[in-house]
């Protein structure tokens, strides 16, 4: 006879008994395989435009955008796409050779290295017309290390100088930002001109000279520290060597500033002055054709 103990126990046996063959049989049933699925790489655009977009993607891990998306500027900027024959055009003459190149021939691997993760184009100017002290037109913007906005791209010219020169002079504006953000401005920049930069006032309201006696290459660089470092690496680039040391002869918090950003670039392989006399012989050349 049974005891009353063994009674109750055979149920719990059964229970835990059943348990495990439950557990044992799931663990062992054979999961679905995974159904390999081979690398593809992306098909080489026939669209000669794509193809060059393709090409600086590739090249520099680097993705221009052209088709026009206004999530690309804030809700206060007005800008008109850019024409679709002046994309191309732009890409071979203005990103490669005046953006690119000079970097590329001093240190081969500059670029892909350093090049932003998108480059949006946009037409014309980002055209702030609010009425308030957003009252103005940017030729270029950066946004840290992952994007720089474009502009004037319908202007394109090979025979105008002048817009040549601006668009290049941005071009290297915005990447001076991009730089910032990867190492950080020259160490001591931001005190040479402390207590000098135009704060609450619009700094516009400065004239040159007013701005070269308090350390600035130009009124604009008296907004803040980033745009301080940024038009003097655009002054640089657009001026030449002998200009740039008598300019900042003149009084000493020139002359440190120039000092901290030329040592700068020389310390990641550029010469900021090679680039320049690289970048005004392009425009010598073009000007004799």
């Amino acid at each position: 006879m049974k005891s009353p103990y063994n009674i109750l126990q055979s149920p719990c046996r059964l229970l835990v008994a059943s348990a495990v063959l439950f557990v044992l049989f799931t663990a062992c049933e054979k999961e679905d395989a995974i159904p390999y699925e081979p690398y593809e790489e992306a098909e080489v655009p026939t669209d000669p435009t794509e193809l060059a977009v393709y090409n600086i993607l590739q090249e520099y891990q680097s993705k221009i955008i052209y088709r026009y998306d206004r999530r690309y500027k804030s809700a206060d900027a007005f800008a008109a796409p850019p024409d679709h024959d002046m994309v191309l055009p732009y890409i071979n003459n203005v990103i490669r050779k005046l953006y690119i190149a000079p970097y590329e021939r001093q240190k081969t691997d500059f670029m892909r290295e350093h090049m932003p993760i998108e480059m949006v184009m946009f037409g014309t100017s980002l055209n702030y017309v609010e009425g308030d002290e957003r009252n103005f037109s940017a030729s270029g913007v950066a946004y840290g290390l992952s994007r720089i906005i474009i502009t004037g791209v319908n202007g394109y010219d090979l025979n105008n100088p002048s817009w040549l020169r601006g668009q290049y002079a941005t071009l290297h504006h915005e990447m001076a930002h991009v730089l910032d953000k990867i190492y950080g401005r020259p160490i001591g920049f931001d005190k040479v001109s402390t207590g000098l930069y135009a704060g609450g006032t619009a700094y516009n309201v400065f004239s040159q000279a007013e701005a070269r006696e308090r350390g600035f290459w130009r009124n604009y660089g008296m907004t803040n520290e980033s745009e301080d470092f940024a038009t003097w690496v655009d002054g640089l680039v657009t001026n030449p060597k002998e200009e740039v040391l008598e300019i900042v002869s003149a009084n000493d918090l020139l002359n440190q500033k120039y000092q901290m950003v030329y040592n700068f670039y020389l310390d990641r392989g550029i010469d900021i002055h090679e680039l320049q006399v690289y970048l005004q012989q392009i425009l010598d050349d073009l000007e004799e054709e």
